[in-house]
């Protein structure tokens, strides 16, 4: 059964990850982290076997660490002017045009 200090660590897990998920560059990424975080919880809301609710906050602890890392490199990238001036592929990533040096 989740005592009260590892309900109040959920929650302030829970909100961190949606502050985090705010840090990201667009829209679409932001919406798939509080996506994720908001299945993640629900899913594990009736959970009472201590070792599994403290593996589930460490996850949760590892996810928002991504999250934090992922937010701030993306935001950089997509800051840089070199980045912006290639044609890159929409899902892969890959640009799209051959150059030859």
């Amino acid at each position: 059964m989740a005592t009260p200090v590892t309900r109040a660590r959920a929650i302030s897990l829970y909100r961190q990850l949606m502050r985090g998920a705010r840090k990201m560059p667009t829209p679409n990424r932001q919406n798939f982290v509080v996506k994720k975080t908001r299945q993640e919880y629900k899913a594990n809301i009736a959970l009472t076997d201590p070792e599994e609710i403290e593996f589930c906050l460490k996850l949760a602890d590892t996810n928002l660490d991504t999250v934090l890392v992922q937010a701030e490199h993306l935001t950089k990238l997509f800051e840089d002017a070199d980045y912006q001036a290639e044609e890159r592929h929409p899902i892969l990533g890959a640009t799209t045009s051959c150059k030859t040096e």
